[in-house]
């Protein structure tokens, strides 16, 4: 991430200000200076408030980064561009406030603009999802941004000295290592779920053991009582019980089969007599039906001679029935033609009526054709009608207008000419506001150096307070640990070693039995109950562990306190003070103040130059503007009058209205000729075609209708041609024969069902009379009797059967399952055991007494240690590394950092540095862990760094070396950014970001030295 610019808008001392980093070139370093108080780091809050919405430290809220002086109104923004890789974005935030006058906060706003083709689009515009996505852009959050791209004031330190809780926190944080925690908090959850399922099989293998059938054994059900978790005795009975079953099964299988061949005998004796006695019956019935249809033989006769004269008449009524049909049609066609003569007439007259109206609409052609001439010359004007209206209206505002710019202009140069006369040739004077400045600088470097000396008094004499302190607790701290180490000897330790093996212990009983050699001392087993109380033993260790625990942190408290003194020493013998000197410090701020003063008036009056000058210029440009619009007023009025003209000698109209009603009317009379004109021509024509469809409709009914006539007279003569050939004399005899007609279905179907009754009976008759000869039937009561008998007794055997079968099938699927089970439990054990001792590995009961994550993060810390080291190494001549502090206790320990002095040959506590090696360190450890997280998330780039204060408490050879780390930082691509007021800076680095107050509001400004 690389900042382009940022806009401040009533935020702290920022009314409104533009800060563009495009000043700072590639891979360039810049100091940000100015005074206490100025806004210096004020520039990082708005940066950090931008992309997260906090500040650049901790201790800062969202409400203290607005502006005191703000509009009531006015809302805190902050605009922020930036550039991510190959893509530009901007951000612009509001602040929630309370608005003057309003009792409920106005919400704060976020949107997000990516830079897209030829500008900015918006991305997002709610302030949730806009955090998550600046989140997801730059690969960090707020905590890590301000360990990677800003270390703000004093919070860069705090890693530096924080004890191993704290950084455990920030570790966290960048590595995201808790991840190795839920991998931990998962393993034991899992291995707790193991040994609740291994329980849960063993009841459940209880449970299978407790159903099996033992077929009222004697054996058997001695074997039954084998406890469940004696496995390997159970799948040796096993077989036994498998074997009682079948065996029994067998027998009752036999006796069934027996039984079932008795019954099916009987049965079948049953059936075949049960089929003799209705056949006896069925004949009885068919030959009686028989004998009936034989009496009705001379009745089927006589309807078969009817039958053959009715198949005569048929033809004849058929020709009869064609000219009944033949007369209707004739009657219908002669109605048809009558309509279509009558439709003839009313045609014709018709037409006659159009025609004389369309004669009557030709004789007002004339008068309409003139009216037609007139709508075509004026048509253009009709339909730009609004142009020439706007032409009338316009004439006279442009006149007046053209009269109030001439006054205008007249004006605006009489004050060109005053500002002229005023100004003559005079600049504002900024190099007499550079000289003031340097004058400020000197003195406040002056007054800096008394300030530092006060405070080094102030500081000696605070120093051999804490001396007297650090005694008093390092005398305590060495009582309570002898206290402490009493207390630990006292404590009995054995069979300490036996504590967390009681699930080994209590699997290597599940697999023994009394008698067995013993796995692990090769002994006789004679009892298998506890001869441990591991709970007493857990109590012993967790209250060693405790006593252990204070130990290591009294012998802490010790080191630190003996360091803490030594260091303190030190620096009251290496920095003497001059107790009876004093400063007036008084008299310099005096100088300062009337310095301060004159450079006040300076900066004012070239203020006022610089003003008189800008509005000389937006005069001289308002003249310019005046001119340009005279001339084109003046073109506008010569452009409307030109309209106007040619409107009133086309139209013959004075105005738009009057022109507007003539148009209308006259468009309405011709539009109306030629409606009722076209509407007669279309009538005429319509009325000719329907006449001449109607015409010709007439012709071919005449035809139809001959044709009709010509086919009746044919069948009148066939008809009476059939009459001779069949003997009829009459109608009245033809009319008779065909009302039997009706009744020829009738007959038919009557004759051919007494037919194929007759066929069928004769046919059962036969078959029954075959199947009954020589046969006599037995007493089917007694068979019938027998057969339930043997229907019951077989039913017993085969429910005694389904039973024992039952039986064997449930102890199969049992047994199954046990065996299955077993194996389950067999591997699940041997798997299991090394997952138990992960487990509690990982959960700490090691050698190092560590956990996974606590592992992870030392891992971690010692390659930022390393990063750092190569740097503290150039700082301080090699003379300091810094080390983990090595020890062995439980928790997030082994992240404390000591410093091994190489003069010294020893490591010491960390707070022994002096106040600009800290710095050195700090800035060394901020650097490396910078670089490690880097490394780690490969998305984050690092393309720029802004560091807060800590150059004033070194010296001037420690000072250049600092100096030259951060400026090889620029080697590597990032812009590095650094606040201070330590005046050798300015010298080292060219460019300057400076922050100037101007009373209650701060102005910034990129100076090139």
């Amino acid at each position: 991430m690389r900042p382009i610019s940022i806009t401040l808008t009533n935020f702290g001392p920022f009314l409104n200000e533009y800060i563009d980093f495009r000043n700072v070139h590639e891979n360039q370093l810049f100091l940000i200076s100015g005074k206490t108080g100025s806004g210096k780091t004020m520039i990082f809050d708005a940066i950090v408030y931008a992309l997260f919405g906090e500040a650049s430290t901790k201790g800062r809220k969202e409400l203290d980064l607005r502006s005191h002086f703000a509009d009531g109104k006015s809302p805190m923004t902050v605009v922020f561009e930036f550039k991510l890789g190959d893509s530009y974005f901007k951000v612009e935030r509001q602040g929630a406030f309370y608005k003057e006058g309003n009792v409920s906060k106005t919400n704060g706003q976020l949107d997000i603009f990516q830079y897209i083709e030829d500008g900015y689009e918006l991305r997002e515009s709610k302030i949730t999802a806009g955090n998550q996505m600046l989140k997801d852009l730059l690969g960090v959050d707020a905590e890590q941004f301000r360990q990677l791209f800003i270390l703000p004031q004093g919070e860069f330190k705090r890693f530096l000295l924080s004890k191993s809780i704290e950084k455990q926190e920030i570790l966290r944080t960048l590595f995201d290592s808790q991840r190795f925690e839920m991998i931990q908090k998962q393993l034991t959850d899992d291995v707790k779920e193991s040994r609740d399922q291994i329980e849960r099989n063993f009841d459940q293998l209880e449970n299978y053991w407790h159903d099996i059938e033992t077929f009222n054994d004697a054996s058997l059900q001695e074997h039954k009582a084998t406890p469940v978790r004696q496995t390997e005795q159970l799948l040796k009975v096993i077989p036994e019980f498998e074997h009682a079953g079948n065996q029994l099964l067998e027998q009752l299988t036999k006796q069934q089969q027996s039984q079932q061949q008795q019954l099916e005998s009987i049965q079948q004796q049953l059936e075949h007599n049960k089929q003799l006695q209705d056949n006896f019956h069925k004949l009885q019935q068919n030959q009686a039906e028989l004998a009936k249809l034989n009496e009705r033989e001379p009745e089927i006769e006589d309807l078969k001679q009817t039958l053959t004269k009715l198949n005569e008449v048929k033809p004849l009524a058929n020709l009869i029935e064609n000219k009944k049909t033949l007369d209707e049609k004739r009657l219908a066609t002669e109605q048809q033609l009558y309509q279509v003569e009558k439709t003839i007439g009313q045609l014709v007259q018709e037409q006659t009526e159009l025609q004389q109206h369309y004669d009557r609409q030709q004789n007002h052609s004339e008068t309409i054709e003139q009216q037609r001439q007139f709508l075509s010359n004026t048509k253009m004007f009709y339909q730009h009608i609004e142009k020439y209206k706007t032409a009338y209206k316009q004439i006279t505002d442009i006149q007046q207008v053209y009269n109030e710019q001439s006054q205008q202009l007249t004006e605006v140069k009489e004050r060109i000419e005053q500002l002229h006369n005023e100004l003559k040739d005079e600049q504002p004077d900024y190099e007499a506001i550079e000289k003031i400045d340097q004058q400020i600088y000197e003195l406040t470097n002056q007054i800096k150096e008394y300030q530092r000396n006060v405070t080094a008094k102030q500081q000696y004499i605070k120093n051999q307070e804490e001396i007297e302190q650090q005694q008093a607790e390092l005398k305590e701290q060495e009582q309570r640990l002898a206290q402490l180490t009493a207390s630990y000897n006292n404590i009995d330790q054995v069979n300490l070693q036996f504590n967390n093996k009681q699930e080994t212990i209590t699997q290597i009983q599940a697999i023994l039995n009394i008698g067995d050699t013993c796995p692990v001392c090769g002994n006789e087993v004679h009892e298998l109950g506890q001869h441990i109380d591991f709970e007493t033993l857990s109590k012993r260790e967790q209250e060693l562990s405790k006593l252990e625990h204070s130990m290591q942190q009294c012998k802490e408290q010790i080191i630190q306190h003996t360091t803490t003194l030594e260091h303190l020493t030190t620096q009251q013998t290496a920095n003497p003070v001059n107790m009876d000197e004093t400063y007036d410090i008084a008299e310099l701020e005096q100088q300062l103040t009337q310095i301060q003063d004159q450079r006040t008036a300076a900066k004012q009056r070239n203020t006022y130059i610089q003003n008189q000058r800008t509005q000389l210029q937006q005069l001289e440009q308002q003249a310019h503007t005046l001119e340009l619009d005279l001339k084109k007023s003046e073109a506008q009025y010569q452009q409307n009058e030109t309209l106007i003209n040619d409107f009133e000698r086309v139209t013959q109209c004075a105005n738009t209205t009057d022109f507007v009603k003539t148009f209308d009317a006259q468009n309405e009379d011709v539009t109306n000729f030629d409606n009722t004109v076209e509407q007669l021509n279309n009538d005429l024509q319509k009325c000719q075609n329907q006449l001449n469809i109607e015409r010709n409709s007439k012709k071919y009914v005449e035809a139809q209708l001959q044709d009709i006539k010509d086919e009746l007279q044919t069948t009148d003569e066939k008809v009476q041609q059939e009459m001779h050939r069949i003997g009829f004399t009459t109608m009245a005899q033809v009319q008779t024969a065909i009302e039997q007609l009706n009744n020829k279905s009738a007959i038919e179907t009557e004759i051919n069902t007494f037919e194929k009754e007759k066929q069928t009976i004769s046919i059962v008759v036969s078959q029954l009379e075959e199947a009954t000869r020589n046969q006599t039937v037995a007493n089917i009561d007694d068979l019938e009797q027998q057969v339930s008998v043997q229907q019951t007794e077989l039913t017993q055997i085969t429910t005694q059967l389904n039973q024992h079968e039952y039986k064997v099938d449930f102890n199969k699927t049992k047994f199954t399952a046990i065996k299955n089970l077993i194996a389950e439990l067999n591997d699940y054990l041997h798997t299991q055991q090394e997952i138990f001792q992960l487990s509690e590995i990982l959960a700490g009961k090691n050698e190092h007494k560590l956990t996974l994550e606590n592992y992870v993060l030392i891992h971690y810390l010692e390659r930022i240690l390393g990063q750092a080291n190569q740097r503290l190494a150039l700082m301080t001549n090699q003379r300091y590394q810094l080390k983990r502090r090595q020890q062995v206790s439980q928790g997030y320990s082994g992240l404390e950092i000591d410093v091994f002095d190489a003069y010294s040959n020893q490591t010491r506590h960390i707070s022994s540095l002096s106040g600009g090696e800290s710095f050195q360190a700090s800035l060394a450890l901020a650097l490396g862990l910078s670089e490690i997280v880097q490394q780690e998330a490969g998305g984050i780039v690092l393309s720029s760094m802004f560091v807060d204060e800590g150059f004033g408490t070194l010296d001037q050879e420690t000072l250049e070396t600092a100096l030259d780390t951060l400026l090889s930082l620029k080697s590597t691509g990032r812009m590095v950014g650094i606040i201070s007021h330590v005046s050798e800076l300015k010298q080292r680095i060219p460019l300057i970001l400076e922050v100037t107050t101007e009373g209650y509001q701060s102005v910034t400004q990129f100076k090139q030295q």
